[in-house]
């Protein structure tokens, strides 16, 4: 039985420099849908959210790094309120004038879905709220990943991590898998890629 997670990060490097508000929102609200997506799939809710951004400090240019923590009221799994928090921390950490290379969000104070405290004058549906993230989480299991999601995702995003010297992951991606083949010259058997 593994010992209860205390955080979980959603960190990426951007594969294009960041230089605006709206770019490095727009990679906050991807990176906290995901770790939404890592929470209710291990079964937790939130109570704070960690929101951090940093240049390339292996650049000659003007150097910055920041983060915020955000409490939340009541410890949640639903996507859009950590969203609305995630965007509420990028724009109190954001400043013009740099090109930033990182951002990350991460959710700490991790409680159990099912024993979530709340709070007697906090307002929200709660069963209304867990359906409809079933539903999101369903369809996008079964029609691919980001098929629905949030406007404040974005749609183009031009910074997106670009991941072209990745290994081959064999144990995970059918893709990935060597192909063998087999044929016969002068008698002899040749087995493998290239043959």
């Amino acid at each position: 039985c593994p010992p209860p997670k205390k955080e979980i990060c959603v960190p990426r490097s951007f594969g294009k420099l960041v230089k605006t508000r709206a770019g490095v929102r727009e990679a906050v609200a991807v990176y906290a849908t995901r770790a939404a997506e890592k929470l209710r799939k291990q079964r937790y809710a939130a109570g704070a959210l960690r929101v951090f951004i940093m240049t390339n400090r292996f650049r000659d240019e003007p150097q910055y790094t920041n983060s915020t923590i955000l409490e939340v009221p009541v410890p949640t799994d639903c996507t859009g309120e950590l969203i609305r928090f995630a965007l509420r921390g990028a724009d109190s950490i954001y400043r013009d004038g740099y090109r930033f290379y990182k951002a990350g969000v991460l959710l700490t104070n991790l409680v159990p879905s099912s024993a979530v405290q709340t709070d007697l004058f906090y307002k929200r549906d709660f069963e209304g709220t867990r359906r409809l993230m079933e539903a999101l989480d369903h369809i996008n299991a079964n029609m691919g990943p980001n098929t629905v999601k949030y406007a404040a995702a974005g749609l183009a995003q031009r910074w997106k991590t670009k991941f072209n010297h990745r290994s081959p992951r064999y144990t995970t991606r059918w893709e990935d898998l060597p192909v063998a083949l087999s044929s016969r010259r002068n008698n002899v058997v040749c087995e493998g890629v290239g043959c």
